[in-house]
């Protein structure tokens, strides 16, 4: 979980399970198991079993309205959570909630009975899509939901979708909705992204894993992460909680836990449908690469490989092509005049494939464009930079030879859109990737903090100018192989 200093309280709106499965009772677990203050306000009194929903019994506004009124007397709400909405009545009464908080609104729209039983009247979904929806932040319906809210179930996952959006809807993960049978896969867009993101199908039908999802989603926002993050971040939960659920009566019921989640519950994520499920088989490269400098020249790579350096990584920003080729085929003539040497070109894969380098290391931007089907023809290693959850998930799905994480610590070498990660991150990272994909630690990073970062167990720091514009730059290359010695 994102480090907190104080709990944090989020508003939970939604029916009651009598048989304590989904709902409030899996909202409030998945809050308390998120260390989050769960604050409960019922819209109804279910009657409902594994044979589906009976009746709602919903409460009346005014009795809605006092609850709700209580929930909030004591507490600063963080974020919200929507389940299960009754009629027309509860859903102004809600409508009218969201117009008091300025906080993430996470909307599972319990709306469409998935498994038999009464589903919303049509002036409640009318409502809720014209008044409430482009008030939420982040929507969570399944296909059968999907299709009852847009009323279009021929249509593509991607444009019922996009036809929400257009109506002012912020964001929206359909869960379940891709990929074949060997393979559960969602599908997320906002009006600034989207990607699918899917792992192996877990043989289990587990109840109210919608529930949870969205109070997980609800308690990851309210603490900050990025969207994105925070659906990599939820949809782990859900995987070990349906890996490690069990039995009891007709149902599995969903495990909640609170250690840090495995690295075969992470999502893996592609942005487009084609991708779902495909892995590539790129060469491994040794666990620890150890001091990996950064330059920008094949006079550095001679300068360094001359001193002991056996890890590097040419990053050339000029756009002339010829140029770009002559300096990238030097700095390989130079690298085969010394043996076991790591040598990565950046970005530019199809010069490095041509020139026969041993790696490329790829950005998230340059993912898209690189045809990684033939780097991996090639024969080249791949490293890939990574700077979230989300992006950490889109690595894994390539399979890459080794997996950087940056910036560790603030830095100069370039402008640089996300928050240092720290030790606590990568720490984490460590623990997930080990024994998995090497991991590399960048930004920020000079002598004094490769030793810090030494003792963590990090495999590989690289670094540019604490090399490049040091006043002594072999002093410093040596002082840092000894550290890493």
């Amino acid at each position: 979980m994102l480090e907190q200093t104080n709990k944090t309280a989020i508003l939970l709106i939604g029916g009651m399970d009598p048989q304590g499965c989904a709902g409030l009772t899996a909202d409030i677990q998945t809050v308390s198991h998120h260390d989050c203050h769960p604050v409960p306000l019922v819209t109804c009194l279910t009657e409902q079993t594994h044979n589906g929903m009976r009746a709602f019994n919903p409460l009346t506004a005014d009795k809605f309205l006092k609850q709700y009124e209580s929930c909030i007397a004591d507490f600063e709400i963080a974020a919200i959570k929507i389940g299960l909405i009754p009629n027309l009545e509860i859903a102004k009464v809600i409508e009218k909630i969201l117009t008091l908080h300025d906080v993430p609104v996470v909307m599972d729209p319990v709306m469409a009975a998935t498994s038999g039983g009464q589903q919303a009247a049509p002036e409640v979904l009318e409502f809720v899509r014209k008044a409430v929806l482009p008030k939420i932040t982040l929507l969570t319906p399944n296909l059968p939901e999907m299709n009852f809210i847009t009323d279009n179930p021929d249509w593509s996952v991607e444009k019922q979708v996009r036809e929400l959006i257009e109506e002012g809807l912020s964001a929206c993960l359909v869960k379940g909705g891709h990929g074949d049978q060997s393979f559960v896969s969602d599908y997320f867009a906002s009006a600034f992204s989207h990607f699918y993101c899917y792992q192996q199908r877990l043989k289990k039908n587990v109840r109210g894993t919608g529930c949870v999802l969205a109070s997980s989603l609800a308690c990851y926002l309210a603490q900050g992460a990025d969207i994105r993050d925070a659906v990599i971040l939820s949809r782990s939960y859900i995987n070990r909680g349906i890996r490690e659920s069990q039995s009891l009566g007709p149902y599995k019921l969903f495990s909640h836990q609170r250690q840090p989640f495995e690295l075969r519950d992470i999502p893996r994520l592609s942005y487009t449908p084609d991708l779902i499920g495909k892995s590539f088989s790129f060469p491994e490269c040794p666990d620890r690469l150890g001091i990996y400098p950064v330059v920008d020249s094949a006079d550095w790579v001679n300068r360094l490989l001359t001193i002991g350096i056996k890890t590097l990584q040419l990053r050339l920003k000029q756009t002339d092509n010829e140029f770009l080729n002559m300096e990238i085929a030097n700095a390989v003539d130079i690298v085969g005049q010394h043996s076991d040497i790591q040598f990565f070109v950046n970005d530019h894969w199809r010069l490095a494939i041509n020139n026969g380098a041993y790696g490329v290391h790829l950005g998230q931007e340059d993912l898209h464009d690189a045809d990684l089907l033939e780097i991996e023809q090639a024969g080249l290693r791949l490293g890939i930079s990574t700077h979230s959850y989300w992006e950490l998930a889109r690595a894994l799905a390539v399979n890459p030879s080794y997996i950087a994480l940056g910036p560790i610590f603030e830095t100069d070498s370039k402008q640089m859109p996300w928050q240092p990660q720290g030790f606590d991150r990568l720490a984490e990272w460590i623990r997930l990737l080990d024994g998995h994909t090497p991991l590399v630690a960048i930004g920020g990073i000079d002598v004094p903090r490769a030793r810090a970062l030494h003792s963590t167990g990090v495999g590989s720091v690289a670094m540019i100018s604490a090399i490049t514009k040091a006043s002594d730059y072999q002093q410093v290359t040596q002082e840092l192989l000894s550290i890493w010695h």
